[in-house]
């Protein structure tokens, strides 16, 4: 960014969790431990107890999905990472600010990414997962309360539903990491040569920050570091993400989250659309995401933010999402010039708004 001429470039460390899966493990061996305590001790007291082990559970979970803390992160390792922050002006007066982000880190390689299958039971599996532990507190409540006895084979379901999840974040946490050219190196390498082109060509009324955030796999503490610390400056901003646009159709992300789903912003979702409108030959399409990315965050402090993807098409043969095959003999170059087109052309429409 320094060799590109961006302004003001400079690294700003932050403390993050440093595993992706730990937090859910903690939160399933809560809910776990509960079950287990239930089936032992199926009223009274120790059903209460059973009880509340799986509530700390399911709000350990429902919290580390949402991005907020609580306990699982207290009890998980952490460590120091960082996001490079740049800025470059606008080339008349600064009317506005738009911030592009794009994630350094890579994720690990667990099963459960490994096809195309896995991966569209993916949320139907953590909506399960959690309605498990979240079951299982009332469940064991009203065990506390009235002596039901078929109550006690709900139980076994519950049970196995929390040592699947248990099993999945214990797997997961022992595989290697993918080399991420599609997640993420294909965002940075658009995210840079956006940089260098502002930096010839800057837009006339609004700055630009380029963000490269660290730890985005595990949780959004990049972004969620940048806001603690800039929030305030960057409470009008319009925030871009590009996240994953080396295979298949450019495409905007409605909404996302794991549990919550987190809406774009209206405003933006609409230049969106005039861009889209107006460039029928980029092809930009709309989709609801699976998962989350640096914009879910930005959606959920109630920011301007919008993640920018590209999403398999029919022919397009695309397994390599959080799996050792994303490398770069997967990425195409047509994906990335037409990404890099879409977001330009969208940066123009944001610098001319009245």
């Amino acid at each position: 960014m320094r060799r590109l001429t961006v302004k003001n470039v400079r690294l700003e460390r932050f403390r993050s969790g440093s595993s992706t899966y730990r937090p859910f493990a903690l939160a399933f061996s809560a809910a776990l431990l509960g079950t287990c305590l239930y089936s032992v001790f199926p009223e009274g007291l120790p059903a209460a107890a059973a009880a509340g082990l799986n509530a700390v559970g399911a709000w350990g979970m429902y919290a580390e999905t949402d991005f907020t803390n609580n306990w699982t992160r207290l009890l998980s390792p952490r460590a120091w990472s960082q996001n490079v922050v740049g800025e470059v002006p606008a080339g008349k007066e600064r009317r506005r600010r738009v911030v592009l982000l794009a994630h350094l880190d890579t994720h690990r390689t667990p099963i459960f990414y490994s096809t195309l299958a896995w991966q569209k039971a993916f949320q139907v599996l953590v909506g399960l997962c959690f309605l498990s532990i979240a079951a299982g507190g009332a469940l064991y409540l009203a065990a506390a309360v009235v002596d039901w006895p078929f109550l006690r084979w709900a139980a076994a379901p519950l049970g196995i539903l929390q040592v699947f999840g248990l099993a999945m974040c214990v797997h997961a946490d022992l595989t290697p990491f993918t080399a991420g050219a599609n997640d993420n190196a294909s965002g940075v390498a658009v995210f840079l040569t956006l940089a260098a082109r502002l930096t010839q060509f800057p837009l006339v009324y609004t700055e630009v920050w380029v963000v490269a955030t660290g730890c985005e796999e595990v949780g959004a503490y990049g972004v969620g570091s940048l806001l603690d610390a800039h929030g305030d400056e960057l409470r009008e901003a319009y925030f871009l993400a590009l996240d994953q646009v080396a295979v298949g159709e450019v495409t905007s992300v409605t909404r996302d989250g794991l549990i919550r789903k987190h809406a774009g912003d209206e405003d933006l979702l609409s230049l969106v659309r005039e861009v889209a409108r107006e460039h029928p030959e980029l092809g930009v399409k709309e989709h609801t995401g699976v998962a989350y990315t640096d914009a879910t965050v930005v959606n959920k402090c109630r920011l301007k933010g919008m993640a920018i993807v590209a999403q398999p098409t029919a022919n397009v043969d695309q397994v390599h999402w959080h799996q050792v095959s994303d490398t770069m003999d997967k990425v195409r170059l047509d994906t990335l010039q037409r990404t890099h087109s879409f977001v330009w052309t969208l940066l123009q429409k944001i610098d001319s708004i009245d």
